[in-house]
């Protein structure tokens, strides 16, 4: 990408166009030389030097300048506009993705929370089960005991 050149250089340039336009053909050759050289070390193509020198000389009108200085202002004025816009976007998402990471926050806590009681309420589940267990069969026993038995039948005689 080409530079914009200072006034320093423009002056050196307009001094070595007047050498060219020199009636001594060594200087004129050598001063082309030194332009040629210029241009490339700065990327500068024959329309730009052209362009360059139609808008340093004057060959633009005031009236064509003071417009384009509006233009100018007026592009510079909506792109503050729209930079202002863009950083007060930028504030609002940030502090919705606070609020989020906030909500998120909380969110893995009570995940971590239920993670850590889940064992527990199985472990409870099964011991409550096992202690049902062992209450029916020790109430099954109490009746029975409780209950008039029959004189034993010894069922050996029916084997004889």
């Amino acid at each position: 990408m080409a530079r914009a050149p200072d006034p320093r250089e423009i002056k050196i340039l307009s001094d070595i166009l007047a050498l060219v336009l020199d009636e001594q053909p060594g200087h004129a050759a050598t001063a082309l030389e030194r332009i040629r050289q210029m241009a490339r070390r700065d990327g500068v193509t024959g329309g730009a030097l052209k362009n360059l020198f139609t808008t340093r000389i004057g060959t633009i009108s005031g009236k064509d300048e003071t417009e384009r200085e509006k233009r100018l202002r007026e592009q510079i004025s909506g792109l503050e506009r729209r930079l202002g816009q863009s950083e007060s976007d930028t504030r609002t998402a940030q502090t919705r993705l606070g609020r989020c990471q906030t909500d998120l926050g909380l969110i893995q806590l009570e995940l971590a929370t239920l993670r850590m009681q889940r064992p527990w309420r199985y472990i409870a589940i099964a011991f409550a089960a096992g202690a049902g267990l062992l209450v029916g069969i020790a109430g099954t026993q109490f009746y029975h005991s409780l209950s008039v038995t029959r004189a034993p039948i010894d069922r050996a005689s029916y084997l004889r």
